[in-house]
């Protein structure tokens, strides 16, 4: 026994690997005419899967399984925006195009696929599609429009602004207002066991916040007018991604504390798996189309092949 004790006590104790991930990121590339071409990226290769005789971008993906879902619009030169989806890059649209519809968030739940999105431009109005079915959100008296999705069970989660620009999400269709203060928007939901996690902003010049369960917490400006973006949770730390809306600075905040990239930054979504923070967005350039798609692991920038611009994160464990 103490031989075994001995040999116990001398054992090296390996530090904790992180399982190996995918990394993907949905957004756009910019074709040799000039149009944005909605792409993903796997572990850094793209897969361009737009049309480039029109528009498109990519809003926000997920993968569930083997399956590739993402969020966008296309749009014709000088017609309205076509909200749609893709499912390992074939195409389902949820609008005509007689008026502007964009998708800004997806969802995937069992075979059901849900998507939120906004209808109209001045006076706009939230809603989202189940499986290319649409629910009006907004109550057509003020403006409205949705910016993420999340569902658990039969519980429909939509984060976004209302009555004319305050932050609001809504559940089964039901509004709550989270603060009329000031103007501002919910730019992310995340749903972690019972709480609900959402960031956005409040007021006209920043104001980066995040609500748990409607309670706000807001954010270290550090002299910027930051607004929040995206979020994520892992144990008890919440990571928040934002940028600065008065010029291309990107940052994140780890349980408030701020973290904040140099000019010419911008980030657009967070995720983060285990003690690694991913980020993806944009390396910005003084040339017109000429901006870099990129995303950050633990604040080591990767720039993404072909110019364009990286808005959404998702990470996989292999």
């Amino acid at each position: 026994m103490l031989a075994l004790q001995a040999c116990m006590k001398g054992e090296k104790i390996l530090p904790h690997q992180p399982k190996p991930v995918d990394i993907y990121v949905g957004g756009f590339t910019i074709a040799s005419n000039g149009n944005f071409v909605a792409t993903y990226w796997k572990n850094g290769v793209a897969t361009a899967f737009g049309d480039s005789t029109l528009n498109s971008v990519v809003t926000s993906i997920v993968v569930s399984g083997t399956d590739v879902y993402m969020a966008g619009f296309t749009r014709q030169q000088l017609g309205n925006a076509v909200a749609c989806y893709w499912k390992n890059g074939m195409i389902t649209n949820l609008s005509d195009g007689s008026t502007e519809t964009r998708a800004t968030g997806i969802a995937i739940s069992g075979t059901d696929v849900y998507v939120s999105g906004t209808i109209g431009t001045i006076q706009s109005t939230a809603v989202y599609w189940k499986n290319g079915n649409q629910t009006t959100l907004g109550d057509n008296t003020s403006a409205s429009s949705a910016s993420a999705i999340a569902v658990n069970g039969n519980d429909v989660y939509v984060a976004g602004f209302s009555n004319n620009n305050y932050a609001s999400y809504w559940k089964n269709g039901k509004d709550s207002v989270l603060s009329t203060t000031d103007v501002g928007n919910c730019s992310d939901i995340l749903l972690v066991g019972n709480d609900v996690y959402m960031a956005g902003f409040v007021g006209s010049t920043g104001g980066a916040t995040y609500w748990k369960n409607g309670i706000a917490v807001m954010l270290p400006q550090n002299s910027s007018a930051f607004v929040a973006n995206g979020i994520a949770v892992n144990g008890s730390d919440v990571y928040v991604s934002g940028r600065d809306s008065h010029g291309p600075y990107g940052a994140y905040w780890k349980n408030g504390e701020l973290s904040k990239f140099p000019l010419g930054t911008i980030v657009n979504d967070i995720a983060v798996n285990e003690s690694d923070i991913y980020l993806a967005g944009v390396q910005t350039s003084a040339t017109p189309k000429k901006n870099n798609a990129v995303y950050w692991k633990n604040n080591t920038m990767v720039t993404l092949p072909k110019y364009g611009e990286a808005n959404s994160i998702a990470i996989v464990t292999r």
